[in-house]
């Protein structure tokens, strides 16, 4: 059998380790459209600080890609798909055949249209590239403007920070994490950002970005307000958006990412699409959408593989899980926390420990969690909110020392 995987981030290789390991028959071909072997995306920022080197981001086995069964393209990306001939091809022209193929083509950044926004000076954060490029201007700069207030904007401000780096983050919605925490859990944050330091200036909007004296000058819009100040650089951290262009004019269904089924199957046969490219069932929120988060990638990429090898195994769905250490204090935010109606919330605060606990229920079942501080047991309220479970004394939840355990079983 003939498996092609577009893309090798943790979704593509995990389904390559998966398919060798359950089809003693398969050839793989994997696409990687970077100049890097396979690596982990999510060590960046302890690479920039210094914490591990180069070589500690390649997580993945040399050998794996040089067995005989694999064929391995690097720096090399998928233009176009023709699903009805079961081809794909790539940017160097070349045609490649499958019987069965994986989309794994992950995200790009998202890039604001301000003007003077692709200076050179003003990086992306996505690439082991791009933080190669941010660690050397470190070497020469003091100063960091931050576009945008999501979790990788705030790991990127710890790690620049701990550099020497003085940050502002210019964030256009009215708080920070705002596609990840309520209004009342950001504020908590935001206060400990200022705490450590940081300037966060929300309700902000860049309009101009210009070069002066090798520095960035800033031209930005706060209400009714235009403010200029100036920065040694910038970084983006605005999120990601799924890499589908190649999709346009084939049969495959896409809408903000690409349509899968509970098998995660496209609409089109034998082509299959998972991690940040393709929209899944959300448990907690009872709909499918795009969820960007690593151990979700490796479990759809694992899932895929199976059915894509004819084991016919169904992908129950992912709840939205994000944590963030930040200037330690750990963080962790899943399921159901912004769209609150019809919503009973529950909450447990020790401001001298800084200690917060909130939970979400709907009809007695447990659909979202924030902790912040005391952060152990994200696993077992992650746990209850799939299970769906009827939890009939909710209070008891909060008790962080109670056996929750119990509620699994």
């Amino acid at each position: 059998m003939k498996y092609l995987i577009v893309g090798s981030g943790p979704a593509g290789m995990n389904a390559a380790y998966k398919l060798n390991e359950i089809d003693k028959d398969a050839d793989i071909t994997i696409i990687n459209g970077e100049p890097n072997p396979p690596y982990s995306r999510i060590l960046t920022t302890f690479y920039l600080e210094g914490k591990i080197e180069e070589e500690d981001f390649y997580i993945y086995s040399k050998d794996f890609l040089e067995q005989d069964n694999i064929h391995y393209y690097e720096n090399t990306r998928a233009t176009s798909i023709l699903p009805e001939k079961k081809l794909v091809e790539l940017n160097t022209d070349e045609l490649i055949k499958y019987d069965k193929l994986l989309i794994a083509s992950g995200g790009d950044p998202n890039i604001p249209s301000a003007e003077g926004i692709n200076s050179e000076k003003v990086y992306k954060i996505r690439t082991l590239e791009d933080i190669k490029d941010i660690k050397n201007e470190v070497k020469k700069s003091k100063t960091c403007a931050i576009l945008g207030g999501g979790l990788v904007s705030l790991k990127m401000t710890q790690a620049l920070s701990k550099k020497g780096i003085d940050i502002k983050i210019l964030i256009r919605s009215p708080r920070v994490l705002s596609q990840v925490l309520d209004d009342e859990t950001a504020h908590l944050v935001q206060k400990h950002l200022k705490n450590n330091n940081v300037d966060v200036k929300v309700n902000t909007e860049v309009l101009e970005i210009q070069e002066k004296d090798n520095k960035l000058l800033f031209v930005v819009k706060s209400g009714q307000k235009t403010e200029e100040f100036e920065a040694d650089f910038a970084v983006i951290g605005k999120g990601v958006k799924p890499n589908i262009d190649f999709l346009e004019d084939t049969s495959i269904e896409t809408d903000w990412g690409i349509l899968t089924d509970e098998y995660l199957q496209t609409k089109e046969k034998d082509v299959y699409a998972v991690g940040d490219v393709a929209e899944s069932y959300n448990i907690a929120l009872d709909k499918t959408q795009l969820n960007s988060i690593w151990p979700d990638a490796v479990l759809q990429g694992i899932k895929a593989a199976e059915n894509m090898a004819g084991k016919t195994k169904p992908y129950v769905g992912n709840i939205n899980m994000n944590a963030v250490d930040i200037f330690s204090l750990p963080l962790v935010a899943m399921g159901r926390v912004r769209d609150t109606e019809n919503i009973e919330i529950l909450r447990s605060i020790n401001i001298e420990e800084d200690k917060f606990l909130k939970l979400f229920f709907k009809d007695r079942t447990l659909v979202g969690a924030i902790l912040i501080g005391e952060i152990e047991n994200a696993g077992i309220y992650k746990q209850l909110i799939i299970n769906r479970k009827k939890i009939h004394d909710s209070h008891s939840l909060l008790n962080q020392k109670n056996m929750l355990a119990n509620y699994i079983f």
